[in-house]
């Protein structure tokens, strides 16, 4: 049986709390292409190589076989003063007990969270408002059991803003476009990152993870697919770091904008937090086309068990029940037709979409899905590289109609599609069968759907 703390490591180990996580590590049937490394490790330090975790792993690499909630705030207990303490004794006890207590969740529930905190802090941006202040609280309640030679370092976890050198507020963005927003920037975290390109009509917004100075994150691949396959004079992009709350925070202008949203922010993927009802709000204020990429195949589920965490973003099963906000979104999948590939006439079994079911999520929401056709040819393959491929058509579309508003857009988008019928992939885990390394371990899942394919060209 899938028990559902190994799904809270499996999600550690491949997907984060900044989830931008529009890969699958496992083979696909093509191997000459990759998905996109986005979840190599995890990414809520702003980066696509989130925190590490080493909660008691055996030489094997395999995680304890436990069955008590006991065992598991004892793990933590031990994760935390050997991980982040040198004396303090009795704080990592009371602040994991505050902590469950504050979350109001179990201790096998708390193993992402005190993993990250551990490792990069807590930030309201981060954790979202919710577990930012249950941190706060757990910490505030235990700070009498903080010893001299780590008062600095728990201070440290939630820093305040002194009176000099704190965090000061910075715009990001390009305020006369309508493009931008407010945050509250310390210094100490380096230059804010914002990055315009192209000076066309049609404004595109993307938030990511970007790399600075020569490296290359997730984000700027997904913008160089983007502006592969984008109309270069068509467009304005505009990207900042963050997930796809951060694009709705940031526009700030009644024309039709598109959102190419291949990261998203959440912390426990089991629970759709305040937040994401939050960032919905916002989206409907705006006149935008949300473009959401869904997760990849095999990340996580059970369709015996019908344990599915959000589909890779929790502000998505918000939105598939609000009418309004459903009006202007799509989610967005990939396929592949691997018919000349294979030397063989196109059929249901060459033409494969992938993407994790999410139990009935994807079902039930065929008419708000497009499955995005990425040429054989390009380096990456999966739901982060087909939404900007996705973006980009729109580009094209609103182009030709600016008059369109985000309704309108989305209408003409959908009217792009053809209905085919095509294999679905997904794969779940089953620990019974081997560690979460072990391939034998991913049981397939295939269903055979019609669904909505933008084809390439």
């Amino acid at each position: 049986m899938l028990q559902r703390r190994k799904w809270l490591l499996l999600l550690l180990v491949w997907c984060a709390p900044l989830a931008a996580c529009g890969s699958d590590d496992r083979e696909e049937p093509q191997p000459a292409q990759q998905p996109d490394a986005s979840a190599e490790a995890g990414l809520p330090a702003i980066d696509d190589s989130g925190p590490s975790s080493e909660l008691d792993r055996s030489e094997e690499g395999e995680w304890p076989d436990r069955s008590g909630e006991g065992e598991w705030r004892v793990d933590l207990i031990n994760y935390f003063e050997l991980n982040f303490l040198t004396g303090s004794e009795g704080f990592a006890e009371c602040f994991i007990d505050a902590l469950a207590s504050e979350t109001q969740t179990n201790y096998s529930d708390l193993v992402v969270v005190v993993d990250f905190v551990a490792n990069n802090g807590a930030s309201e941006e981060m954790l979202g408002r919710e577990v930012f202040r249950a941190v706060e609280a757990a910490l505030g309640g235990c700070g009498g059991l903080i010893s001299e030679e780590d008062a600095l370092r728990v201070e440290e976890i939630v820093e305040e803003p002194g009176p000099e050198g704190g965090r000061v507020p910075v715009l990001l963005g390009d305020e006369e476009a309508g493009i931008f927003y407010v945050e509250n920037w310390d210094p100490a975290w380096g230059e804010p990152y914002f990055e315009s390109v192209g000076d066309g009509s049609v404004k595109v917004v993307m938030s990511d993870i970007f790399g600075h100075d020569a490296n290359e994150e997730h984000g700027d691949r997904v913008r160089n697919t983007f502006l592969k396959f984008a109309e270069r004079d068509s467009f304005t992009l505009f990207t900042f770091e963050g997930g796809s709350g951060t694009s709705f925070e940031a526009i700030h202008t009644d024309e039709t904008v598109i959102i190419s949203a291949s990261s998203h922010t959440g912390m426990d993927p089991f629970v759709i937090g305040d937040d994401s009802f939050q960032e919905v709000e916002r989206l409907k204020t705006t006149n935008a086309l949300y473009l959401s990429s869904l997760e990849n195949a095999g990340v996580d589920g059970d369709p015996e068990l019908g344990v599915y965490p959000y589909p890779h973003a929790g502000n998505a099963y918000v939105i598939e029940n609000d009418p309004d906000a459903l009006e202007h979104t799509l989610f967005i999948a990939w396929y592949q037709d691997y018919a000349e590939t294979w030397g063989e006439a196109s059929s249901v079994s060459s033409r494969q979409g992938l993407v994790d079911l999410h139990g009935d999520f994807v079902r039930r929401n065929l008419d708000n899905i497009v499955f995005v056709e990425i040429p054989l040819d390009h380096e990456f393959a999966d739901t982060s590289h087909a939404t900007p491929i996705a973006a980009a058509r729109a580009v094209e579309l609103l182009s030709q109609n600016p008059e369109a508003t985000a309704k309108d857009l989305k209408r003409l988008l959908l009217a792009e599609t053809v209905v085919a019928d095509v294999t679905v992939l997904d794969a779940y885990f089953d620990d019974s069968a081997g560690s979460l390394t072990d391939p034998d371990a991913y049981v397939d899942v295939t269903e055979v759907m019609s669904v909505n394919v933008l084809v390439a060209r």
